[in-house]
């Protein structure tokens, strides 16, 4: 049976892989987002992009987006 120090750590890393997106149907790349991400984890594009490994959940993002096109998963 998987110990239950073994279930905490994918329960740990599954948590830890979790970030925010941004929707292709609905982001206009205003650029909102950009300026308020404090550790410069969106990049810019057609479609915006959040690095996932960079993104430390804290919200700012979807908090000013215009479009509510930012949403965690």
């Amino acid at each position: 049976s998987t110990s239950r120090r073994q279930r905490q750590m994918c329960i740990r890393d599954s948590i830890t892989t979790m970030a925010y997106k941004i929707s292709e149907d609905t982001c206009t790349a205003c650029g909102t987002c950009i300026d308020e991400c404090p550790v410069g984890a969106i990049s810019p594009g057609d479609v915006y992009v959040i690095d996932a490994s960079a993104c430390t959940e804290c919200g700012s993002c979807a908090d000013v987006c215009p479009t509510e096109s930012i949403s965690i998963e």
